[in-house]
């Protein structure tokens, strides 16, 4: 299946790059002209990159890749995710880190492809827009990473089903799926909790001890 995946993936991103070679075209020609094509060429482009981040999520979920472990730090990687999921202007990000925080023995590109999954989960479960809350603590030999957002609640009976890769109302949940195996992967651990009231909260933990090399990342 990691084959599969590997060989289908390359060709489907060859096929996006001429995509995203014939919109950048497109967008050098009339990309200042009429609003209504600007509007139309801004949708393309974000469809490209959301086939291009499904593809790479199947890939990431069958070839199980372990980390290149090196000495990380957990603020480039928050700041990288926000980055890359691109929070719309409805919704307001706080970022509270704590000062002094180690940094651990991790792949960063890993974790950031983690952290952005849990931020565009939190996005496409609330359309309205929101408060987004990110804070990370030393705790206990672990680095934990909170993602908290007030105006999302899940049902308790749908708990179970946040890290499934195929969730029971149809659909994918890979994104999800990906991330927990990224953090596993990587000797952390994830969970959800959700509290009417307070919203959800996705907590990673990391831990600072390496796996294998019994080095601590300081």
């Amino acid at each position: 299946m990691g084959q599969l995946m590997r060989a289908v993936g390359h060709d489907l991103r060859n096929k996006l790059a001429v995509l995203k070679n014939s919109l950048y075209y497109l967008n050098m020609r009339l990309g200042q002209g009429d609003e209504k094509v600007q509007k139309h060429l801004q949708i393309m482009g974000r469809e490209i990159a959301n086939a291009d981040g499904i593809i790479a999520d199947l890939m990431d979920f069958a070839l199980a890749k372990e980390p290149a472990l090196q000495k990380t730090d957990v603020k480039a990687i928050v700041a990288e995710a926000l980055s890359q999921a691109s929070l719309p202007g409805h919704w307001e990000a706080t970022i509270r880190l704590e000062d002094g925080l180690p940094l651990i023995m991790a792949e960063a590109g890993q974790l950031q492809r983690a952290f952005t999954n849990i931020i565009l989960r939190v996005i496409e479960a609330v359309p309205e827009g929101g408060k987004l809350q990110i804070a990370a603590r030393e705790q206990g030999g672990f680095v934990e990473i909170e993602f908290r957002a007030a105006g999302l609640i899940i049902p308790e009976e749908n708990l179970a089903e946040t890290f499934d890769p195929l969730l029971s109302t149809g659909g994918t949940n890979l994104g999800m799926a990906v991330s927990k195996r990224l953090v596993e992967g990587h000797g952390g651990t994830i969970e959800v909790r959700s509290l009417a009231g307070e919203g959800t909260a996705f907590t990673v933990r990391l831990p600072l001890r390496s796996n294998g090399s019994g080095d601590l990342a300081d």
